[in-house]
């Protein structure tokens, strides 16, 4: 038995799927960005923290309806379940943020309601992993 098994590359019938679940990553990350940016540091006054919110709901909202694009990999049912959740979970979320951040300046418990938000996310970055592991990936 080799050390090392070679991955079989992503078979041509997922290529779109993969890039749907690009698609979906790539937005999710941007909306997470834009709200982390929002958050009070140093003597830089952020933008308002409901454009933050608003962002990444609407990224929320995009990569939902996108998700069905790469459903009903096997390999990733899983995966894009966990994904789902997170989803529904973030947008459960946001309202949160935007009652933290109009009743205290305290970055501690704006901080512990974002996080709170995109903590679940990080459902993307498990399934892009069982991507990676199940197949080698086209560049």
């Amino acid at each position: 038995m080799p050390l090392f098994e070679r991955k079989p590359p992503l078979p041509a019938e997922l290529a779109p799927r993969w890039r749907a679940f690009l698609d979906c990553g790539e937005v999710i990350e941007a909306g997470r960005r834009t709200l982390l940016s929002t958050l009070p540091v140093g003597r830089v006054e952020p933008a308002p923290v409901s454009l933050g919110v608003e962002a990444l709901a609407t990224a929320l909202t995009d990569a939902g309806g996108w998700m069905a694009g790469w459903a009903e990999v096997d390999a990733l049912a899983e995966d894009h379940a966990d994904c789902l959740a997170a989803i529904d979970e973030a947008q459960a979320g946001l309202a949160r943020v935007t009652t933290v951040a109009a009743q205290t300046r305290e970055l501690e418990e704006l901080q512990g309601a974002v996080d709170d938000v995109i903590a679940p996310l990080d459902a993307f970055a498990d399934a892009e992993r069982t991507w990676r592991r199940t197949w080698k990936i086209p560049r």
